[in-house]
């Protein structure tokens, strides 16, 4: 399995914005506005949360505030006696809180000094290659652990041995902490039953799944090659024949996908492989939802990992329960944008900033960074990622018959037959 990225899933202007939105306590736009007047504070040296902000700013109040912070796992409460600070998970409004060292009554504040306990779901330590990590040359669930691959928001990937086959495997084991909180073993387990029911020779393949020693994990093949994202590093952009040949493949697996009730909800170049024969592999259903599961939506309203907001539809990013599968098709439109570009459609100085501009929909046309792309083709790209879900492609289905389609126009462009 290549490396890949989730810079964003544990975002806390992000994830407290999106929360907020979806409580219907602030708009997107008063986000923005915050996000902007942080920024312009971080310049003269000053750091100031998000949530202050929008409190000076008289758009919420402090106890919206710190129940949506603790809704999110972000609220701790500050002990001015002996310094330290307490998570709290269930904040009730206009109740005490009391240390549990000197039973000095704690108080909220975001400016202090403080001796936190880092060990939490939220917090977790920044991946450094040259550390030591205790699960290589451990044995789980028949498999060596060889070396660690990638680490994202829920656990991290390793190169195995399956012990008794003699082949490599890759390895996800949930992070030790999160393994604590029965919301993420369950969303780990939703992951591996998503991907267990699909067999498709362009999504990752499960092995097994289960426990060890306290550990939970699963097996799945091992791809030799590279991700999307680092053969656009590598290249700049990639041919609009090939690009086609490629989105084609990640299409013919959402077919498969959307077909079982599965939604992938983080379509994107990092979770795209491409093996040493040319092969797509979709890879990472970490956030794959059961359309028809009702414990999807439970588990995601408990605190969830969002996307990632460079290529998350906007519907989305109103409120992640409501991703369907044109939300998919919204991804994959702006993974082509960018395999054809060279760059996402949309960019900013913060994840809010993105997808203000993915709402509006205003992007530069594909044709100014390649004049050689056809109209037909741009309008491909632009339907897929269109704002509104009802002016997408339906299904998966027809989206895949429209890039079919659209490759068989332009072969016969080509020869001359049009």
């Amino acid at each position: 399995m290549a490396k890949t990225a989730n810079r964003d899933s544990h975002n806390p202007t992000l994830r407290l914005g999106q929360e907020l939105v979806r409580r219907r306590l602030v708009t997107l736009t008063q986000i923005r506005e915050c996000v902007a007047a942080q920024t312009d504070l971080e310049r003269r040296g000053q750091s100031v949360p998000i949530g202050n902000i929008l409190v000076t700013r008289g758009i919420i109040g402090m106890e919206d505030l710190k129940e949506t912070l603790a809704s999110l796992g972000f609220l701790f409460l500050f002990c001015p006696t002996c310094t330290c600070e307490v998570p709290i998970t269930n904040y009730e409004r206009d109740r005490a809180y009391y240390c549990t060292r000197c039973s000095g009554e704690l108080i909220f504040s975001s400016n202090r000094p403080a001796q936190r306990d880092t060990t939490g779901p939220f917090s977790r330590p920044v991946d450094d290659d040259k550390q030591a990590d205790p699960a290589i040359g451990r044995e789980i669930g028949g498999c060596k652990v060889l070396s660690r691959i990638a680490r994202g928001g829920m656990g991290t990937v390793y190169l195995g041995e399956q012990l008794h086959l003699g082949r490599q495997v890759a390895i996800k084991i949930l992070a030790p902490e999160l393994a604590k909180d029965s919301v993420f073993v369950q969303r780990f387990v939703q992951e591996a039953r998503a991907v267990a029911e699909l067999s498709h020779p362009n999504i990752i393949h499960i092995i097994d799944a289960g426990a060890s020693d306290g550990s939970f994990y699963f097996t799945m093949e091992f791809v030799e090659g590279e991700n999307l994202n680092q053969i656009i590093q590598n290249r700049g952009r990639i041919p609009l024949d090939e690009s086609l040949v490629l989105v084609g493949q990640i299409a013919d697996a959402l077919v498969h996908a959307h077909g079982r009730g599965v939604i992938h909800r983080d379509i994107k170049p990092e979770n795209i492989l491409i093996t040493s024969t040319g092969q797509v592999k979709l890879a990472d259903l970490g956030l794959a939802k059961r359309t028809l599961d009702q414990n999807a939506s439970a588990i995601t309203q408990a605190g969830s990992i969002l996307g990632t907001p460079y290529y998350m539809a906007p519907e989305q990013a109103r409120d992640f329960r409501q991703a369907d599968a044109r939300s998919d098709l919204y991804s994959l439109g702006v993974s082509l944008y960018k395999m054809l570009a060279g760059v996402v459609p949309y960019d900013g100085n913060s994840p809010i900033e993105v997808m203000m501009k993915a709402l509006q929909g205003d992007h530069i046309s594909l044709d100014k960074f390649d004049p050689e792309i056809p109209p037909e083709a741009i309008a491909l790209v632009d339907r897929m990622m269109h704002v509104e879900p009802q002016s997408r492609f339906k299904t998966a289905e027809i989206c895949r018959k429209a890039i079919g389609s659209l490759q068989r126009h332009l072969a016969a462009k080509r020869e001359g037959q049009v």
